[in-house]
C-alpha cells in the first residue's frame, strides 16, 4: 500500500498558554528517516520563552490554584485531557512513525498509551493513591497526604516520544505539580501533538494555562532546565551518559529525579527451549521499535549445542519481514531515527568484528535511507559486549550450565530488562528470580510491562527510582504528616516519650 502524506508541522513551543514557533536553530539537521533526505534543522525554545515559562510554573505552584484541587476535580480534568488526546491519536502515531523510522503499525498499537496514562493517573487519584492515614494510641487521626514538590521537568528521548511524555506528564499532573516537558530534538512533533491535545482538554476542564508547557531544544536546554532551582522534581528517559549527568546536578540541589536509561538486556534460551519460539522471541526483541528501545535484545545466552539451530529460527523469520516506509501500514521494521545513530551502532558493530567477532545480517534493506539490518554479532570477547548499543544488534554468547549462563546475564552493570525462554516455566521462573533486572518475562517479548500495576524498576546503569503507574505519580511528590498531639508533658529521663524522640 502506498503511503499517504507525511506529517508536516511547524514546531512551536506553549508557554503560559501561547503557542510561539521555535526559530532558534540547532546544529542538527532533521531527516526522512526512510530517505536520509534533510527536512529541515533542529530549532530550539529561545531563552527568554525557557525562562517566561519556569517563572510562570513557580508562580502556579505558589497560587496552588492547581495542587489546591480536590483530587476529584484534578482526576476529572485529566480525563477531560484523556478524550482531548484520543480524538488524536491517529495524527499524533503517524507523526510518530515519521520521525522515529518505528512502523505505524508499532506506534499506532503504542497509541494506547498517550490517553491511557491520563486515564490510569485519573483512576489512581479517585483510588484514593494520594492519602493515607494512622490513629495513635489516644485516638486521635494522624493524616498522610502526598503533596506536590513544585514545578517539574519531564524530559523524553526521541525512540516513542509522545507515550512517554504521557506517562510521565500525566503522573505528575495528577501529582498536582505544574508541569514542563521538554521534546526531543530529533522527534519533536508527537510530542507537540501530544500536548496540544492535553492542554486544549485541560483548558476545557478549567485549569490554569501554566499547568503544562512544552519546550524544545537539545541537551543544552535540558541541562539549563535541570540546573535551575525553579525545577523541584524531574523525571528523565535517555542515556547512561547524559542520566549520570542529571543525577549529579539534581544530587547537588537536592532535587528528586527518576532515570530511566540503557540496558543491556539479556535473553536466556533454556536447554529445553522448543528452538522456535527462542528464535521468534530474540527476533521479535531485535526489531521492536527497530531495536530503538532500551528494553531491546542486548545479550543472546543460548546452550552451545543449539546455537546454530536457534540462529537459524531468528533469521528465517527476520528474512521475511517487510521492510520499508514506516508510513506504509503494511511495514513491519523501518529505518533507524537519524543517519547519526545508524552510524554509532555501526562503529560499535565494527569495533566488535575487529577484535574477531563475526556480524550477522538477518534482512535485506534499502540502501537508501538510514536502514540497518537486524544484526547477531558471534564471537565477540564478553568483556568487550557490555556497554549498550542503541539498535537492532545483539551479541550471541553460547554457556555450558546454568551457573555460566545467569553469569553472562548480570555481567553488564545494566539491570533494566531480562527474558528467559524455556519449556518449563518452573526452571525458567527459578533463572529469572536470579536475572539483576528491574522485570524478567518468562517466555515474551512485548513492549509492555508484565502487569499495568506492577512498578518498572531499573537497577545498576539503568537508572534510579522505579516507575509504575502509582510509582512514578508518587515520585512527583513529598510525604506531610498532620496531626493533634496534644498538651506537652515532661517525663523523667529513659521514659518512652525520650525513647520515641528524634
Amino acid at each position: 500500500m502506498k503511503p499517504t502524506a507525511k506529517p508536516c508541522a511547524a514546531v512551536a513551543d506553549l508557554v503560559d498558554g501561547v503557542w510561539q514557533p521555535c526559530s532558534r536553530e540547532l546544529g542538527v539537521v532533521l531527516e526522512d528517516p526512510a530517505t536520509g533526505e534533510p527536512v529541515g534543522r533542529g530549532v530550539a525554545s529561545a531563552p527568554e520563552r525557557v525562562e517566561r515559562a519556569l517563572a510562570a510554573a513557580v508562580s502556579l505552584h505558589a497560587d496552588e490554584s492547581w495542587a489546591g484541587l480536590a483530587d476529584e476535580v484534578r482526576a476529572g480534568a485529566l480525563e477531560a485531557a484523556a478524550a482531548s488526546i484520543e480524538a488524536r491519536v491517529p495524527e499524533i502515531v503517524r507523526a510518530e512513525a515519521y520521525a522515529t523510522g518505528v512502523p505505524l503499525a508499532q506506534t499506532s498499537g503504542l497509541g494506547v498509551i498517550v490517553g491511557g496514562a491520563f486515564r490510569m493517573a485519573a483512576a489512581r487519584l479517585r483510588a484514593g493513591l494520594l492519602h493515607a492515614g494512622a490513629v495513635r494510641p489516644d485516638g486521635r487521626s494522624v493524616e498522610v497526604r502526598r503533596a506536590p514538590l513544585g514545578p517539574a521537568l519531564c524530559v523524553v528521548p526521541y525512540n516513542a516520544p509522545a507515550p512517554m511524555a504521557a506517562h510521565k506528564a500525566a503522573s505528575a499532573l495528577a501529582a498536582g505539580c505544574p508541569v514542563v516537558v521538554k521534546a526531543p530534538e530529533l522527534a519533536p512533533s508527537g510530542t507537540q501533538l501530544l500536548v496540544e491535545a492535553a492542554a486544549e482538554g485541560l483548558a476545557a476542564a478549567g485549569a490554569p494555562p501554566a499547568l503544562l508547557q512544552l519546550l524544545h531544544g537539545d541537551g543544552a536546554t535540558g541541562a539549563r532546565l535541570v540546573a535551575d532551582d525553579r525545577i523541584r522534581v524531574v523525571s528523565f528517559t535517555g542515556g547512561t551518559a547524559a542520566g549520570r549527568d542529571v543525577a549529579a546536578v539534581c544530587g547537588r540541589a537536592l532535587k528528586p529525579v527518576q532515570l530511566e536509561l540503557g540496558g543491556n538486556n539479556p535473553l536466556i534460551v533454556m536447554p529445553d527451549a522448543d528452538v522456535d519460539v527462542a528464535g521468534r522471541i530474540a527476533a521479535e526483541l531485535l526489531t521492536t521499535l527497530n531495536g530503538q528501545w532500551c528494553r531491546a535484545l542486548g545479550r543472546l545466552v543460548v546452550p552451545a549445542r543449539l546455537l546454530t539451530d536457534v540462529l537459524d529460527a531468528a533469521a528465517g523469520l527476520l528474512a521475511a519481514l517487510r521492510v520499508g516506509d514506516p508510513l506504509d501500514p503494511d511495514t513491519a521494521y523501518g529505518p533507524l531515527a537519524h543517519s547519526r545513530h545508524r552510524a554509532k551502532a555501526l562503529a560499535a558493530v565494527e569495533a566488535l568484528t575487529a577484535a574477531g567477532a563475526k556480524a550477522h545480517a538477518l534482512t535485506g534493506v534499502p540502501e537508501r535511507g538510514n536502514f540497518l539490518p537486524p544484526l547477531l554479532v558471534t564471537g565477540a570477547p564478553e568483556a568487550a559486549t557490555r556497554e549498550e548499543i542503541f539498535g537492532p544488534v545483539a551479541t550471541v554468547h553460547p554457556y555450558a550450565d546454568e551457573t555460566e549462563a545467569v553469569a553472562l546475564a548480570n555481567s553488564t552493570g545494566y539491570g533494566l530488562e531480562g527474558y528467559v525462554v524455556g519449556r518449563d516455566e518452573t526452571a525458567a521462573l527459578s533463572v529469572a528470580r536470579r536475572v539483576r533486572a528491574g522485570e524478567v518475562k518468562v517466555n515474551g517479548s512485548s513492549v509492555l510491562s508484565l502487569h499495568p500495576e506492577t512498578p518498572r524498576p531499573a537497577w545498576g546503569l539503568s537508572g534510579l527510582v522505579d516507575e509504575g503507574t502509582d510509582e512514578t505519580i508518587l515520585h512527583f511528590t513529598g510525604a506531610r504528616v498532620t496531626g493533634v498531639e496534644g498538651a506537652f508533658a515532661l517525663h523523667s529521663p529513659g521514659t518512652g516519650a525520650e525513647r520515641g524522640a528524634r
